[in-house]
């Protein structure tokens, strides 16, 4: 059996390319390839063979009987990337975390932090440094997250044209995964520009993304040479940065993206996968 996996949004022109370079390769003809098609997905007029994966299966459970084998008792739903649970809600071995906040913040070195390699440019600049939304990706406890580095959306300076284009890039990298949004913020600094951010991130994507953010506070090191806890440091906000923290519920983390300690992206994929398992 000679079978191409493709994942949800792909495209045809895509596949085709894919199995004449498999064909190639392997000498085997292309018409010897089926597409397994992602759940959900119907098998219509494809350039190409496919079929569904309770198809896969079958075949694979006759062929293991016809060679006197066991076959497995696994059904469709365990290779599903999203499973619906009893209350309806889906959870996802892919999650999206898409960066966002203002220059400065420092969006790209979290990005790096959670990544643990450098992937995104990151550097001390009094201009932004990230042009363009990027994405790497990772594992972590077993999942697969695809972390997405934005520019700077809420500059008020910024063209109207080049926002709608950033944050249509950013949509199209979600694809159709999981996505929750994590919020860079610098502990030691909350500017005019921050106070209306979430209307600014409501307005740029839907009227309840606070429900799917997540905020992180970057230079946690600041915190600890004032002998501050995180804790007391979230206490003692000022009442619109608090109204922010309230209305994403209460979910923030802090980082030291110069620290080595893995603590910290720990405790921000514990609040990411809360958002996500909870389909919020």
């Amino acid at each position: 059996m000679c079978l191409v996996v493709v994942e949800k949004g792909f495209s045809c022109k895509g596949v085709q390319e894919q199995i004449e370079e498999l064909s190639r390769e392997s000498g085997k003809p292309a018409d010897e390839f089926t597409v397994v098609l992602p759940l959900g997905y119907t098998e219509e007029n494809y350039p190409f063979k496919s079929c569904k994966i309770q198809k896969v299966l079958t075949d694979l459970e006759t062929l293991a009987t016809n060679r006197g084998l066991t076959p497995t008792s696994m059904r469709p739903d365990d290779y599903a990337e999203f499973q619906m649970e009893d209350n309806g809600k889906h959870t996802s071995t892919k999650v999206n975390l898409v960066l966002l906040g203002m220059a400065g913040t420092g969006k790209s070195a979290s990005g790096n932090t959670i990544l643990k390699k450098n992937v995104f440019m990151s550097k001390p600049s009094s201009n932004p440094v990230t042009r363009e939304c990027q994405v790497g990706e990772t594992k972590i406890n077993g999942i697969h997250f695809r972390v997405i580095d934005t520019p700077d959306i809420f500059d008020d300076e910024l063209k109207s044209s080049d926002k709608e284009k950033h944050v249509k890039r950013c949509k199209e990298l979600c694809e159709s995964e999981a996505c929750v949004y994590v919020l860079v913020m610098h502990v030691s600094r909350f500017t005019d520009g921050e106070r209306d951010i979430l209307t600014k991130l409501e307005k740029a994507f839907w009227n309840k993304v606070s429900e799917k953010t997540v905020i992180l506070f970057t230079r946690g090191n600041d915190l600890k040479q004032t002998e501050v806890t995180f804790e007391d440091f979230l206490n003692s906000s000022i009442p619109s940065l608090k109204d922010i923290i309230e209305k994403c519920g209460n979910r923030c983390v802090v980082f030291e993206n110069n620290s080595p300690d893995s603590d910290q992206v720990e405790k921000l994929v514990s609040s990411v996968m809360s958002v996500a398992e909870n389909g919020k």
